[in-house]
């Protein structure tokens, strides 16, 4: 089966093999069923082709072969992988056990009270111990552990003892280990241990460098993305341009044609050029270590390159879909891979849709332009709805960005790859190159952090099947453009293919994005306060420089995962849950599995729902402070303390008056935050020695009427914050509440009518950027119930 030159006769038995592995992964034994089924359909088709001389049976039987293939490979993985042991046996035990390392060592959340910051890698384990039993097999594993000690090095043998939970069957890892020990027992094999040392010597030089340019040289150069900061690592994924740091089949290209070119001027034959292109390029999949991607277009390089030495020089399109084949029948769970499948669609769609669409181009641009355009938009067109599934966000400037930064990482990655060859031999000679190559990752750097600073540079998009159907829809439509269909019929589908897939592109646009547009090109990026328009409850975000803080959640987890989403945070160097009401701890899920450390209130005695509500936190190993008077910490340039509960007033541990009241000061603003302090409490945090003067106030309960006249009228805010929602049955904010704040000359900002509220300050000046508009007389009208 071949279209306008492109051979695909491989490409239905990939997509087969890809679907199924995909679907058996959550129950790998149903494989065994899949490939005896599929096997026996095989036999029966390629009975009837024979007989009736059918070339499409073949096809068919290829097909089904594949997934009987994929189904088998997944049904013997699976009890491998995941024996049936592990279940109920070891998940939240102490556990001992024995594993290879796979992974270098990344920062995860950790602590933010003074502790060792912790790591997270992956092993492979072999034994797990727990009590007297004892399971075998080849477990994948992602170990958390305290950042004190040596890293580990891949291919080592360690030994853990820690807590284990055990994931689903179709998760990446089979378990996940909170290692409160680590050791190493073996070293890695001396194949294993030169890239290690390599690595090792090619980030400390690295080190030097400043800037972006330094933090992505090593991510572009080997695929170590460990010194990317959390916001250009941000702006790169917003700018589309992360694919620059993730090794795919441009370096292995690299590789191959220097190691070709240099076998050449050596003067070797054939068969040596391609033996040592070969080795070297198993070489560098293990330096650089091999993830989704690098073996994705390791694999499709090394098949292209057999080929050639075969005499049957292969086309990109087969080898990609053997290069697929093959890797799900190595492993299975490859087929759920995020990073497999936009490294496969991308390439794919670099064969297939690019060159159509650079033609049709041409007919308005040059061709350098057009061509240099239609390899981005076919890139980002194709990943498209599988980037909806991670993040519901359009990058509008994504293809300008890729054109202006795609010239800038082959030089970076070939100078930068001599220089980390040099390095072992000497620094000072490696010293010139690496400046070199910083340059140009310097430049993709700053390409990401300005288009990110341009209006509407992310429009929202639908989320979840929906989001990811109208992107399908908008990538078939861009098909259907570039497609020439050779009658007048496929014309005219072509044309009604198209224009019905503009029309649901423009309504989805107009409907999902027009609203929001307008407001987020206002939206102020370097805001210190913000009020998340979560309903009834309070969410109160801090920021300063790249660290964020969350004071409590809201009632519901969905508002506030779209508050965080649309502030652009990914994670908590902080949590505050100042109490256990349900609309400041009800929308935790949203959170918790971001979260660095928590302050939290003192549970009050016997308060089952509190309990769980800490429990949850230890489930997901956030340390844990219970905060009192004289705590204290810092976030950025901004410094917190607790002022309240102060332990002298047992008298008041209801939820409501052992609430937690931060200070928090810097960065130009001074805030006082009161939780749903009453007014005894208010005054008694005032007997403990008073308050200073403040900018900003988030008012008590939402501002019910239960206030101290003389603390609001003690701290004198310039403005103070409501957070409350629309319709309350409360009546918050109260006429009382309000007739306090204006008495102190306390300006008013509510979230139930300004939506989201975000306080910047320059110099001592604050400013207010608020989701919605409204009148000052209706800020200070009291809510109805």
């Amino acid at each position: 089966m071949r279209a306008r030159g492109l051979d695909l006769r491989l490409v239905p038995p990939a997509a087969a093999a890809w679907l199924a592995a995909g679907l058996l992964l959550a129950d790998p034994e149903a494989g065994w069923v899949c490939a005896a089924v599929s096997g026996l359909a095989a036999v029966a088709v390629g009975v009837i082709g024979f007989l009736r001389r059918s070339g499409i049976a073949g096809m068919i039987v290829v097909a089904l072969a594949a997934i009987g293939v994929g189904a088998a490979a997944t049904a013997i993985a699976g009890p491998v992988r995941h024996p049936p042991a592990l279940d109920g046996a070891v998940s939240g035990h102490t556990v001992s056990a024995v594993g290879t390392v796979d992974s270098g060592a990344r920062a995860a959340a950790g602590g933010a009270f003074g502790g060792g910051e912790r790591v997270s890698f992956h092993v492979t384990v072999s034994e797990v111990d727990v009590g007297r039993t004892s399971i075998t097999g080849r477990v994948p594993a992602l170990v958390y552990a305290s950042r004190a000690r040596a890293q580990p090095r891949i291919g080592e043998t360690v030994a853990l003892t820690g807590t284990v939970k055990t994931m689903p069957p179709e998760d990446d890892v089979a378990l996940t280990v909170y290692a409160d020990s680590w050791r190493e027992t073996a070293a890695p094999p001396a194949w294993l241990a030169w890239s290690d040392g390599l690595r090792t010597r090619f980030g400390t030089a690295t080190a030097k460098l400043p800037g972006g340019g330094g933090e992505l040289l090593p991510g572009i150069v080997i695929g170590d993305e460990s010194r990317v900061s959390a916001d250009l690592d941000a702006d790169m994924k917003a700018s589309s341009l992360s694919h620059l740091t993730a090794v795919s089949g441009s370096n292995c290209a690299v590789i191959i044609a220097g190691l070709l070119a240099v076998g050449a001027a050596a003067g070797l034959g054939r068969g040596a050029r391609i033996a040592g292109a070969l080795v070297g390029l198993a070489a560098f999949v293990v330096l650089v270590t091999p993830g989704a991607s690098v073996l994705r277009a390791a694999v499709m390089a090394a098949i292209v390159v057999l080929g050639t030495a075969l005499g049957r020089p292969g086309r990109a399109l087969p080898a990609l879909a053997l290069a697929v084949l093959t890797l799900l029948v190595v492993d299975p769970w490859l087929a759920r891979d995020y990073g497999f499948a936009l490294s496969v669609v991308a390439t794919a769609a670099l064969l297939v849709l690019a060159p159509p669409l650079a033609t049709r181009l041409e007919r308005w641009l040059p061709r350098w332009l057009a061509v240099g355009l239609s390899v981005p938009l076919a890139a980002q067109l194709a990943c498209q709805p599988v980037l909806v599934l991670l993040n519901p966000t359009v990058p509008l400037y994504g293809v300008i960005a890729n054109v202006l930064a795609e010239p800038a990482a082959p030089i970076a990655t070939v100078i930068g790859l001599i220089g980390c060859l040099v390095v072992p031999l000497s620094t000072h000679l490696a010293a010139p190159l690496l400046w070199a190559a910083w340059a140009p990752a310097s430049w993709i750097a700053g390409i990401a952090r300005t288009s990110t600073t341009l209006p509407a540079s992310a429009l929202p998009w639908p989320a979840g099947v929906i989001g990811f159907g109208v992107a399908v829809v908008l990538t078939l439509g861009v098909v259907a453009l570039v497609a020439r269909p050779r009658t007048v019929g496929g014309r005219r589908v072509r044309g009604a293919a198209a224009a019905a897939s503009a029309l649901l592109i423009v309504g989805v646009l107009a409907l999902q994005a027009g609203p929001a547009i307008a407001a987020r090109a206002a939206m102020p990026r370097d805001w210190v306060i913000g009020l998340c328009d979560i309903g009834q409850g309070d969410a109160i975000v801090l920021h300063s420089d790249t660290s964020y803080a969350l004071i409590d959640t809201g009632p519901d987890p969905k508002p506030l995962a779209d508050c965080m989403r649309e502030l652009g945070i990914h994670h908590l160097a902080l949590l505050v849950l100042t109490h256990y009401d349900s609309d400041h701890v009800g929308g935790l899920d949203a959170v918790v599995g971001m979260t660095g450390a928590a302050v939290i209130g003192t549970p009050p005695t016997g308060d089952a729902a509190a309990e769980h509500r800490v429990e949850e936190l230890r489930t997901h190993h956030v340390p844990i402070r219970f905060g009192t008077r004289g705590d204290q910490g810092a976030l950025g340039e901004l410094r917190w303390q607790v002022l309240w509960p102060d332990g002298a007033h047992p008298d008041m541990s209801t939820s409501n008056e052992g609430g937690v009241a931060l200070e928090i000061e810097g960065a130009g603003v001074r805030m006082l935050t009161l939780a749903d302090l009453d007014e005894k409490a208010q005054d008694a945090m005032l007997s403990d020695g008073g308050l200073p003067s403040v900018d900003i106030v988030k008012v008590a309960h939402h501002g019910s009427a239960d206030q101290s006249e003389k603390l609001y009228g003690l701290v004198h805010a310039r403005l103070g914050l409501i957070s409350c929602g629309a319709g309350n049955t409360y009546g918050h904010p109260t006429a009382k509440a309000l007739q306090l704040l204006r008495a102190a000359g306390t300006q008013v900002a509510r979230t139930d009518l300004e939506g989201t509220l975000l306080v910047t300050s320059h110099r001592g000046a604050l400013a207010l950027w608020s989701q919605k508009r409204t009148t000052a007389t209706a800020l200070w009208t009291p809510a109805r119930r």
